[in-house]
């Protein structure tokens, strides 16, 4: 899951919103964004990465494995971006 911090900020905001839609659909992440100051979308992000756990019981069982994926030293899985599991609030 791909969360955009600091919504609150929209004048500093450096990364679009689109930006990050696409950019998790490029590595089959969900997306959404946030603000922990304002407390805007918070439990939203925890209620949505919870659901789709327990909708891919595969994800339950590779978190356990205690191995971590960082998306940002691999290249994207080479796969039909309109077919990928990302979603967007």
């Amino acid at each position: 899951m791909l969360v955009g911090n600091k919504v609150d900020k929209e004048s500093e905001r450096v990364v679009s919103k689109k930006e990050g839609i696409d950019f998790a659909r490029e590595y089959g992440c969900l997306f959404t964004e946030c603000s922990a100051k304002t407390r805007d979308n918070v439990e939203q992000c925890f209620e949505e990465l919870v659901l789709k756990i327990l909708d891919t019981p595969s994800l339950l069982a590779e978190g356990s494995s205690g191995v971590k994926k960082n998306i940002f030293k691999q290249k994207p899985p080479q796969s039909d971006a309109s077919s990928s599991g990302c979603c967007s609030w």
